[in-house]
């Protein structure tokens, strides 16, 4: 399920339009010039339009202008611009004003330094003789990135149109990897080279020498899988922003991988997936350092992604602790019930990619991994479920059982106490979480939960799970009203007619109301005790006030059959009777 909403807000990017250049010089900003005197030229990309487009370095629209005097034939425009990196992207359509079919695409990056403008120029029409890619070289480090851009060049070396989506981009020499929209990552120490090939025939290419990273260690990294390209990713800057408040220890680094989604949601400042080192702020702005951007094609939802993710940040930022946080969408254990819902479901929806990453497949992203902390951000995930299965990667597990705040983790509150003492232990600081939560006078309206698991102790607690599973199956004949009771007052998370979501501990104290019979009263006192020794720390407001820190499937079997498949690729269900009581449960 999703974040709770809350107060939103939104972010406007200025797009100005006309119908026409003007000429003269540019003294401080960008001359862009097209030829339209070939545009007639049989088999060659031509149109009636442009759509001239210059994108700031976040790649969202600083300003555009559609250019269609096709008669000129030479047009010109002039953008004043302050300065900074830039992308000029020319998009050509078939008919006036931008209409038709896009046919041709035209992009370069450009600078503004000092005031001091440049010019580009295209040709329409013109045969592509080459592909030239800029920057033609660049020097990268191990673990960091660069964006390329591929245009076509005539016989004359004058820039012009390719076809939309005609690039096939390739690295050479083994020293990285690039997305197909020409965003290189250097992975070793060397000279190679990045290719753009065109579907006719011509090929560019740029010299990459991948330099040694330069890397620190300090007390603590924390790792953010800041999946925001969904509903809540006008969120995601609240939280960017507390994280800049306590990033001032060098002790304490913030590494936070944000992908954003601007075409579908608000609030959106560049559009793709990018790696920050968060930097000390104290304003409502960005300041963080952009270490990658990563461009557009990133899953976020994908369980490489975040393997990815995690193994470049431990090597990039090695320290002598680790936190990992999910940040997004949860919906504890459970998967889509059918084919037909495929987003919202488990944890880290990328509605781009229409992905996520199910419970059963976390241990695919944390591989052999290890944290000291991993935290979901994210609604109904403190679940033995969730717990159990990611019990080898992490000592301290921590999350909610209820639906959180749209505004999730107070991250300036739980880290805190971190930045001030960077030696406190990972047992001591996972309490920040809990009283950080609790601590945001904006969330006294929502239930609050959270709670921290020793996950070394899961062991023993999803073997006292699994016998009371089994006595609970045994005797159901005896026990049905008592189980039917037990689930309708039970401190319940997440509501609804196919979820049973429950308190572990509570639901053993209604259990045990409603039954005398010695083996399932020892079932209940064993788990019980092995609940009490597994959560460390657990907190909660008065809208939740039998929350203890930890909740388990209760499902009657109507509710659990269609997720029953499903239950058995969790550890929990392979280790333990409990689905097989579930399956039967009334």
């Amino acid at each position: 399920m999703s974040r709770v909403s809350g107060i939103m807000f939104f972010l406007l990017c200025l797009t100005l339009f006309s119908c026409g250049g003007g000429g003269g010089s540019s003294s401080a900003g960008l001359q862009y010039t097209t030829d339209w005197s070939h545009r007639l030229t049989s088999g060659q990309i031509t149109g009636q339009s442009q759509r001239v487009n210059v994108l700031d370095s976040a790649g969202l629209p600083v300003i555009s202008v559609i250019l269609q005097n096709v008669a000129a034939p030479v047009e010109s425009t002039t953008f004043d611009l302050a300065n900074g990196d830039y992308t000029l992207q020319v998009q050509l359509f078939s008919a006036p004003n931008a209409g038709g079919v896009q046919t041709g695409i035209l992009e370069v990056p450009i600078s503004i330094t000092n005031g001091r403008g440049t010019t580009v120029s295209s040709a329409v029409g013109d045969p592509i003789a080459n592909i030239g890619v800029s920057p033609d070289q660049a020097s990268i480090q191990v673990g960091k990135g660069k964006q390329f851009r591929a245009f076509g060049v005539n016989s004359s070396s004058q820039k012009t149109f390719i076809a939309p989506d005609s690039i096939t981009w390739s690295v050479l020499g083994g020293i990285g990897t690039v997305t197909q929209d020409g965003n290189f990552t250097d992975n070793a120490i060397g000279t190679g080279s990045i290719r753009a090939s065109y579907t006719t025939g011509p090929i560019g290419s740029a010299v990459i020498t991948g330099t040694q990273a330069v890397t620190t260690h300090s007390k603590w990294t924390v790792l953010v899988y800041l999946n925001s390209a969904n509903s809540l990713q006008q969120y995601s800057f609240l939280n960017m922003n507390q994280m800049e408040r306590v990033a001032d220890n060098p002790d304490v680094r913030f590494v936070v991988q944000w992908k954003q989604f601007p075409a579908q949601y608000s609030g959106g400042t560049f559009n793709g997936t990018r790696r920050y080192l968060v930097a000390p702020d104290q304003t409502s702005s960005i300041a963080s350092t952009l270490i990658q951007d990563m461009g557009t094609s990133v899953d976020m939802g994908s369980t490489q992604t975040l393997h990815d993710f995690i193994t470049w940040g431990k090597a990039n930022f090695p320290a002598d602790h680790y936190c990992l946080i999910l940040w997004d969408h949860g919906s504890g254990w459970q998967g889509p019930p059918s084919s037909s819902q495929a987003i919202h479901q488990s944890i880290s929806n990328d509605d781009q990619a229409q992905s996520e990453i199910e419970i059963w497949n976390l241990s695919q992203a944390l591989g052999s991994e290890h944290f000291d902390i991993l935290a979901c951000d994210a609604c109904d995930m403190q679940m033995l479920e969730v717990a159990y299965e990611v019990k080898d990667n992490c000592d301290y597990y921590v999350g909610s059982e209820e639906l959180t705040p749209a505004e999730g983790y107070p991250y300036d509150l739980v880290f805190g106490p971190l930045r001030d003492n960077p030696d406190m232990t990972p047992r001591a600081f996972s309490k920040s979480f809990v009283d950080g939560m609790l601590a945001v006078p904006l969330y006294n309206t929502s239930k609050i939960t959270q709670g921290v698991v020793d996950t070394s102790q899961l062991n023993s607690l999803a073997s006292a799970v699994s016998t009371l599973g089994t006595e609970l199956k045994n005797n159901s004949s005896s026990l049905t009203s008592a189980i039917q009771f037990a689930r309708a007052n039970a401190a319940s998370f997440d509501v609804s007619s196919s979820r049973y979501y429950r308190d572990l501990y509570d639901l053993c104290l209604k259990l045990e109301a409603n039954t005398s019979i010695p083996s399932v009263l020892s079932a209940t006192a064993g788990v019980k005790s092995a609940a009490s020794n597994a959560i460390v720390w657990a907190g909660h407001n008065s809208l939740s006030p039998a929350s203890t820190g930890l909740a388990i499937d209760f499902s009657t079997a109507s509710a659990f059959s269609s997720q029953a498949a499903n239950y058995r690729l969790l550890k929990l269900g392979q280790a333990t009777q409990w689905n097989e009581f579930l399956e039967g449960a009334p």
